[in-house]
């Protein structure tokens, strides 16, 4: 952190006052150590180049650590005072909201659902955190941690964690930041939990989920056709028809969107996708993405959903492909180094290894004159 100014002090009557309310002729001393301040007034005005904010100064060198001190205790009280002020009102709620790092999805909460009272440093044995909101059975429902410089120590957080206690980290690097407390409240930086519900199968956190119908011109026909596809809340996850159940799949299709099991060349097999009412032109599976930033038709809820556990299912599709591929080459492999064997029974010509859609077969040399054909068993 760069060098924090210090804009307030203590006058000769105990009170805090702020740079711009001091006087030269009288003293002053630091709110944290209690050291005689001097007055720093610059001469330059504000918005010119060399222009310095007004602030008290030591004589030595302990500013900074002052500085960074009295931010973290002002921002502590005033924090503090207005969460007080909000249990106090009628209709008590405080919703804030975060970008969780653990599902990477924007949550809401209320600050005050179970709370009842607010303690400043209260001494839980392993850590005193900054803020404490207890209920009405004086059990700590959630913490806050103002961060100037250090954050909360690693057996503090995990005494949160074990506990079950929100943890809502507030950073703050500058005084001005004192007059946004209600701002920085309803948008701490990082908190520890997360409301979603854990995926019983594989132990990560699920992501809810929607599926969303998009109208487009055919890529082949022009003709308008509906597009399926399932998309988490945060936009990260984006899934063609072949990763939905029977369920989504019915549910897409009372919607007007026409899904199909087709077969793609490109992956040799089957899957779901979205099929042109018109040509029959279906959309591959690796082309959702540009589909998803249309104008959305319909969005419904899907609740929750395990986005990792379809992916490795995707994942294990594809490796059965690429398998099966692998097989059906060395198949064809093994058949044509015994080209020549056999004879057509039609012109006497020799019969060829082909590879067709559904796999290899035994066509005539002299095609298309003789168009001979003959199946290739397992």
């Amino acid at each position: 952190m760069a060098k924090l100014l210090l804009p307030y002090a203590i006058n000769n009557a105990g009170e805090l006052v702020h740079i711009d309310a001091a006087h030269k002729s009288d003293n002053y001393t630091c709110p944290t150590c209690g050291a005689q301040l001097s007055l720093r007034i610059s001469k330059i005005p504000k918005g010119q180049k060399y222009h310095r904010a007004n602030h008290f100064a030591h004589k030595g060198c302990a500013d900074n650590f002052c500085s960074e001190s009295f931010l973290h205790k002002l921002f502590k009280q005033r924090a503090a005072e207005y969460i007080r002020m909000e249990l106090g009102r009628p209709n008590r709620a405080v919703w804030f909201e975060w970008e969780c790092d653990k599902c990477n999805e924007l949550h809401k909460g209320n600050l005050l659902k179970k709370a009842t009272k607010v303690v400043e440093e209260l001494d839980l044995q392993v850590c005193r955190p900054d803020i404490a909101l207890l209920d009405d059975n004086n059990n700590v429902v959630i913490v806050i941690e103002i961060v100037v410089t250090h954050k909360p120590s690693p057996e503090a957080l995990q005494f949160y964690q074990d506990n079950k206690i929100a943890c809502l980290q507030i950073k703050v690097s500058d005084f001005s930041e004192c007059d946004e407390v209600r701002k920085k409240v309803l948008h701490p930086d990082i908190v520890n939990i997360c409301p979603n519900p854990i995926c019983k199968r594989c132990g990560t956190i699920m992501n809810s989920a929607k599926l969303i119908v998009v109208s487009t011109p055919c890529w082949k026909c022009s003709n308008d056709m509906k597009i399926a596809m399932i998309v988490s809340n945060n936009s990260n996850h984006i899934h063609s028809p072949a990763d939905f159940t029977n369920e989504e799949i019915k549910m897409a299709q009372r919607l007007g969107v026409n899904i199909q099991n087709r077969y793609s060349q490109t992956v040799k097999g089957n899957y779901w996708a979205n099929v042109c009412d018109k040509c029959n032109a279906f959309v591959g599976d690796f082309y959702m993405h540009e589909y998803f930033y249309l104008p959305h038709d319909e969005e419904i809820d899907l609740s929750y959903k395990c986005f990792y556990c379809m992916e490795m299912e995707q994942i294990r599709r594809e490796q059965e492909e690429e398998e099966d591929m692998s097989k059906r080459h060395e198949k064809l492999a093994t058949l044509m180094a015994n080209d020549g064997n056999k004879l057509c029974p039609k012109c006497n010509g020799i019969l060829k290894v082909r590879n067709g859609r559904r796999g290899p077969f035994y066509g005539c040399e002299n095609y298309p004159n003789c168009k001979y054909t003959e199946t290739i068993l397992e």
